[in-house]
């Protein structure tokens, strides 16, 4: 009990005070949140990815790790088509509800409430910090993953098939981190100059560092703009799925991966449990708006999801804390 309350007051907290920033400026003085989401998706995003894969040396626990996102992506997707089988939903509320459940805000939020987690007691040695940088490796390698397909398949599923083959290409080839992982593996493994001597080191360094704050400061003022009305047996459903169902399968793809295939290290299968406990992202609400798909369904589903998710992340930490412990 006493980690608990530890984890909220480390974690949890943070997170709340930096949304609620967001929420408070946004009242105040009306931020412009598409300046904001590009600031976030086009310069401090990728600088926090560039500079993080390139200080890092991939290895078979690296591939281990996108395997286990591939396989909690589209298992999280038969779940979610089957309860909306069960449910009776029409073909676009069912593709809204696969969105939110196979989609969870990792960028935005899996990768500061990481950073919170490992820079915290019990993960804290002598003062240093040994598990924070391959715990949000981790979670960035399932990052990558969900943002491939929540850019392509999420917005197929959110048109009901409106997009061609092509056009969901197109949509991938636009993402810049798409870029910015191969070009940091690239510079890390065949660069005969150190990029971490180099002018262009600083600014990629403090860009990187703005990440976490930004995101959250975004994501509070998109909730800031959203109307509280997810008190819903179709939201509520939804965001136990993702709120729930998320973690326990990912618990469970990691258990059997490593006892039939390979096992992973407790910061590695720690790190997966945390990402799929974060709430459905908010691409998945941009997506139904832009498709005219149910979207009010899915921004109450992504503000339930955000607002459960102070209770029931707190819970996931420390099942993964025990279940894969040090």
């Amino acid at each position: 009990m006493d980690l608990f309350f530890h984890i909220i007051l480390t974690s949890i907290i943070p997170i709340l005070l930096l949304t609620l920033m967001g929420v408070l400026l946004d009242r105040w003085f009306h931020l412009d949140l598409r300046t904001l989401s590009k600031l976030n998706f086009y310069l401090f995003l990728p600088a926090y990815i560039l500079k993080s894969f390139y200080v890092t040396d991939l290895t078979h626990e690296s591939f281990v790790i996108f395997g286990c996102a591939l396989i909690i992506l589209f298992t999280n997707s038969l779940l979610a088509g089957l309860v909306a089988k069960w449910q009776g939903y029409s073909l676009g509320k069912t593709e809204i509800v696969r969105n939110a459940t196979m989609f969870s805000n990792i960028g935005n939020l899996g990768v500061a409430l990481g950073t919170f987690v490992f820079a915290n007691d019990p993960y804290v040695i002598n003062g240093t910090t040994p598990y924070l940088h391959d715990g949000v490796i981790a979670i960035i390698a399932t990052f990558i993953i969900q943002t491939i397909f929540c850019n392509s398949l999420g917005f197929y599923q959110a048109g009901k098939g409106k997009l061609t083959t092509r056009d969901s290409i197109r949509t991938v080839l636009h993402i810049p981190i798409m870029y910015c992982v191969p070009l940091s593996i690239l510079a890390h493994y065949y660069s005969p100059i150190d990029v971490t001597q180099t002018i262009i080191w600083g600014p990629l360094d403090i860009f990187g560092r703005c990440f976490v704050g930004a995101a959250m400061l975004t994501l509070g003022v998109q909730l800031n703009r959203t109307p509280w009305n997810f008190l819903k047996k179709d939201v509520l459903m939804t965001s136990a799925l993702r709120l729930i169902g998320g973690p326990v399968l990912a618990l469970a793809v990691v258990l059997l991966i490593t006892m039939y295939y390979t096992p992973l290290s407790a910061i590695a299968a720690q790190s997966i449990i945390i990402a799929y406990a974060v709430p459905s992202a908010v691409n998945t609400a941009l997506m139904a708006v832009e498709m005219n798909n149910h979207p009010e369904l899915a921004t109450q589903i992504v503000l339930a999801t955000t607002v459960l998710s102070s209770f029931t992340m707190p819970l996931a930490i420390l099942l993964a804390y025990h279940v894969f412990p040090l």
